[in-house]
């Protein structure tokens, strides 16, 4: 399945939700991101169930500090 994370293709093997894509990308353990599936954002408690479809467009965001 043919997926885009932050404007890059990606190809996943077989099913995958978005905990899986989370944990793929190193930011399941990780605090203040947030990620949205087709510019809607998906509740935190949800990511482990929410199925992604081919050619979902996935953007994911982590917080900085700045000033």
């Amino acid at each position: 399945m043919k997926i885009f994370l932050n404007d890059e293709a990606r190809e996943l093997a077989g099913e995958k939700t978005v905990g899986d894509l989370l944990k793929d990308a190193d930011f399941s353990g990780l605090a203040g991101w947030a990620v949205a599936v087709n510019e809607q954002v998906v509740p935190r408690e949800e990511t482990a169930d929410y199925e992604l479809n081919e050619g979902d467009r996935v953007i994911l965001v982590q917080a900085t500090q700045g000033g």
